[in-house]
C-alpha cells in the first residue's frame, strides 16, 4: 500500500488550510507562481515535473514545476493554473487548489508563490515546446524514501550553500524546485 493515500491527502489539505503562507513584500522582484500538481493514478499519487527547454534565457534545461510570470491584474493562484495549462496542457478547470506554500525569492530576480493542487482526471499532455522539453511524474512514495533528499553544498557567487537533491530514475531535482519540494514534503510527512 502506498504511504501517501487519499486519507493523507485530506490531512495535507487540513494542514495547508490551517497554516497561512508567508507572503513576502518585495516589489523589486518579478512576481511568479508555480503549481505543485498531485496526480491521482491507479497505483497512487504522483507529482508533475517538467524539464525546461534548453534555449530559454533563465533556468534553461532545469527541472521545474509548471509556472511562470504573473500577468498584470492576475491573482497568483490564477497564474499558477494558467501557466500549467499553457506549458503542459493541464485543463485549468480540472485542477483543485488545496493550498499555498511560503513565497521564495530566486537568484534570478523572481518572487515565487508555490501553490498545491490536485487532479484526478485523465491528462493529455500538450507541451509548449518553446518552454518545455519534457514532462514526467514522480510517485510520492519515491520522494518519501528515507534516503531522500541528499543534501549537497553548491557554489554560488563564491559561497557554498546547502541544496536539496532528489533522485528519481534518470532525473535529479534540485535548486529552487528542490527547495519547494522539500518544504512541501515536510508537510506531507506530517500527513502520512
Amino acid at each position: 500500500m502506498s504511504r501517501f493515500n487519499d486519507r493523507s491527502l485530506e490531512r495535507l489539505r487540513a494542514l495547508l488550510t490551517a497554516r497561512p503562507a508567508i507572503a513576502i513584500d518585495a516589489p523589486e522582484y518579478r512576481r511568479a507562481a508555480v503549481l505543485i500538481l498531485l496526480i491521482r493514478r491507479d497505483e497512487g499519487w504522483s507529482i508533475l515535473f517538467s524539464r525546461r527547454a534548453a534555449n530559454l534565457a533563465a533556468h534553461s534545461g532545469q527541472i521545474a514545476f509548471p509556472g511562470g510570470g504573473v500577468e498584470d491584474g492576475e491573482a497568483l493562484e490564477e497564474a499558477a493554473v494558467r501557466e500549467a495549462e499553457e506549458e503542459v496542457g493541464i485543463d485549468r478547470g480540472s485542477v483543485e487548489l488545496i493550498g499555498r506554500l511560503d513565497d521564495l525569492i530566486t537568484n534570478s530576480g523572481f518572487l515565487v508563490a508555490p501553490f498545491v493542487g490536485t487532479i484526478t482526471t485523465r491528462i493529455d499532455y500538450v507541451l509548449r515546446e518553446a518552454e518545455v522539453a519534457e514532462v514526467f511524474e514522480v510517485p510520492m512514495d519515491a520522494l518519501l524514501r528515507p534516503a531522500q533528499p541528499e543534501v549537497r553544498y553548491v557554489s554560488f557567487r563564491d559561497r557554498n550553500y546547502p541544496a536539496y537533491f532528489y533522485q528519481y530514475d534518470r532525473y535529479e531535482i534540485w535548486g529552487l524546485t528542490g527547495r519547494m519540494l522539500k518544504a512541501f514534503l515536510d508537510l506531507v510527512w506530517q500527513a502520512v
